[in-house]
C-alpha cells in the first residue's frame, strides 16, 4: 500500500460534506469553511452494483472541483470491514477522481455492508477478530494500491453489543493500524453513540487507538430511536459532544481536517442560525487541535491477550447479519441479545430503501398511496424482505418495477407511471428518447397526482404516447473516456 506510516496529513481546516442544499450557506458565508468532503458514489450510475460497469456523472464533479475550498473524497462505497473485496473498477474512478480534486488521502467505512454478493442496506459492524483484521488489512492495501492515496479508516458505530470473544473496538482499529500504517477517520459521534448505547466508552476507545494516526475528524448531530442513540445526521450536534470535542481535539497532532455531517434533508430544514453555531463551534474546536502540553503516544504494539475462540468466521458473521437486516428476521443471526440491534438495522434499512424509491419513482408511490393507503407499507415490506438491495437508485426502482408485475399487478395507469418515471432513468444512462404508452391523456392524472389527489376520472381511449428527449447531457457525462471503468 502507499506509505502512509510517515504521512503527514496537511492542515485544510474545518468543512461539511458536500450535497446540493448547502449551496445556499456557501452563497452566504463563502469564507466559513475551509473544506469540503465528497461522495463520489452518491453522483454514479452502475449496470450491476457489484460488477458494473461504473459511470460518473462527471459535470457535478467538475461543478465541485470549481469551488473555492480545498476537497477531500470520502468513499461510501467499498466499506472494507468485510469479505467484499474493493472492485477495482470503483478503485479506478476513486483515484481519478481524487487526482482531479487534489484529496491529500481518500477515505472508506470500517464497516460490513453486506456479503460479496447480496447488500445489507445498511452500513454493520465488522466481525472484530484477529481474522476479522487480517480481512481488513488485505482490504485497505487493495484499497490503498487502488487509489495511489494514503487511506483513513472511519471508525464506525454498531448498535451491537460486543461479543465475548471479539478485541475491545479501539484495539480492533490500533491492530489495523499496526499493521498497514492507515489513518484514522475519527468519527467522534459514532463513539459518542456507542459509549451512549453501552457498548464502550468514549475514553476507553480513545486510550486504545493510535491518536498521532487521526488525520480527520467527523463530527454530527444524533436523535433517539428504539432505546438507542442514533447516528442519523440529522441537526446540530449534541452540547457534550462538543465540549469533548473541544478537549479531544488537543491530543491529536496530525490532524488535518474537522468535517461536519448533516444529510441534506434536514439541512435543507436547519434554520440558519443554527447552521451558523456549528460552523462557528467547528472553528473553536478546530483551533484546540494539536494544543495539548504532551505528545499524542505513539503507535505501538497491542497487546496480545488471550482471548476465547472465534465462534464465526467473518463470513459466517457478515451472512448472518446481511440476511437478518434485509430479510428483517433477526433469527438469522445466531445472537439472540442482538435481536433489537437487528430490528433497528432492518427498520433503518427500509427507510433507507423506501427513500430511494420515493425520490427515483415520485409519481409512481404516490399513485400507489392514493389508490392503495396504509397498505401500501405492506407491499413495500414484502418488496425489501424478498429482494435484496440494489444500492444504485436506477437498480432499486427497477427491482420494484419488475416485483411489482411479478405480484401480478395489471392497473393500466399504474403501469404507465412505473414506465414513465423509469423512463426518466433510462434517458441518463442510455441519453436516448424514451417513449411512455398511457391508457389516454395522462394530464388529468399528472395535474392530480401534483396535489394529491385522485382524479375524478381517469381519461379514456385514444392511448397516448410521450416522448421524453434527453436535455441538458449526454452519454459522454457518464463515459469522460478513460475514467469511465
Amino acid at each position: 500500500m502507499a506509505d502512509t506510516a510517515a504521512f503527514q496529513a496537511p492542515k485544510l481546516g474545518i468543512g461539511m460534506i458536500f450535497s446540493t442544499a448547502l449551496g445556499p450557506f456557501l452563497k452566504r458565508r463563502p469564507d466559513a469553511l475551509d473544506v469540503l468532503e465528497i461522495e463520489p458514489q452518491t453522483l454514479w450510475l452502475a449496470d450491476d452494483p457489484f460488477d458494473g460497469p461504473y459511470f460518473e456523472y462527471s459535470p457535478a464533479i467538475q461543478m465541485f472541483a470549481d469551488l473555492p475550498q480545498r476537497k477531500l473524497v470520502h468513499s461510501v462505497g467499498m466499506p472494507i470491514g468485510g469479505t467484499r473485496k474493493p472492485h477495482p473498477a470503483q478503485l479506478a474512478l476513486l483515484q481519478d477522481v481524487a487526482r482531479r480534486l487534489d484529496s491529500p488521502w481518500v477515505s472508506e467505512h470500517l464497516s460490513v455492508a453486506g456479503t460479496p454478493h447480496k447488500a445489507a442496506g445498511f452500513l454493520l459492524p465488522p466481525l472484530q477478530t484477529d481474522e476479522g483484521v487480517a480481512v481488513v488489512c488485505d482490504n485497505i492495501r487493495r484499497f490503498a494500491k487502488g487509489v495511489g492515496r494514503p487511506v483513513a479508516i472511519e471508525t464506525g458505530v454498531a448498535y451491537f453489543a460486543r461479543k465475548h470473544f471479539e478485541m475491545p473496538d479501539g484495539e480492533f482499529v490500533a491492530q489495523i493500524v499496526r499493521q498497514t500504517g492507515c489513518g484514522i477517520l475519527l468519527d467522534l459521534h459514532n463513539i459518542y453513540c456507542n459509549d451512549r448505547n453501552g457498548r464502550i466508552s468514549m475514553s476507553d476507545f480513545l486510550s486504545q487507538i493510535p491518536l498521532d494516526h487521526v488525520w480527520e475528524i467527523h463530527l454530527a448531530g444524533g436523535q433517539e430511536m428504539d432505546g438507542y442513540w442514533l447516528d442519523s445526521h440529522s441537526g446540530t450536534m449534541p452540547e457534550d459532544l462538543a465540549a469533548m470535542s473541544r478537549e479531544i481535539v488537543q491530543s491529536l497532532p496530525n490532524l488535518g481536517a474537522l468535517n461536519f455531517e448533516v444529510y441534506d434533508t434536514f439541512l435543507e430544514r436547519m434554520p440558519a442560525e443554527d447552521l451558523d453555531r456549528t460552523v462557528d463551534a467547528l472553528r473553536e474546536i478546530w483551533q484546540q487541535a494539536g494544543r495539548s502540553l504532551s505528545d499524542a503516544p505513539p503507535l505501538r504494539d497491542v497487546p496480545d491477550r488471550p482471548r476465547p475462540e472465534p465462534a464465526q468466521t467473518p463470513a459466517e458473521w457478515e451472512d448472518g447479519a446481511t440476511r437478518a437486516v434485509w430479510q428483517d428476521d433477526p433469527a438469522q443471526h445466531p445472537w439472540p441479545k442482538d435481536a433489537p440491534a437487528l430490528k433497528l438495522y432492518a427498520r433503518l434499512a427500509r427507510s433507507f430503501r423506501g427513500s430511494i424509491l420515493v425520490r427515483a419513482m415520485p409519481r409512481t408511490l404516490r399513485y400507489l398511496l392514493l389508490r392503495d393507503g396504509e397498505s401500501v407499507d405492506g407491499l413495500l415490506s414484502q418488496f425489501h424482505t424478498a429482494e435484496a438491495p440494489r444500492l444504485f437508485a436506477p437498480l432499486e426502482a427497477e427491482s420494484f418495477a419488475d416485483y411489482l408485475i411479478r405480484q401480478g399487478e395489471d392497473d393500466p395507469w399504474l403501469l404507465s407511471l412505473v414506465s414513465y418515471d423509469l423512463a426518466f432513468m433510462r434517458i441518463v444512462r442510455q441519453g436516448k428518447p424514451q417513449v411512455v404508452s398511457f391508457p389516454g391523456n395522462p394530464t388529468p392524472v399528472f395535474e392530480a397526482l401534483a396535489i394529491a389527489t385522485m382524479p375524478d376520472a381517469f381519461p379514456g381511449p385514444p392511448a397516448w404516447e410521450i416522448e421524453l428527449l434527453p436535455d441538458s447531457f449526454s452519454p459522454s457525462d457518464f463515459t469522460p473516456g478513460p475514467r469511465a471503468s
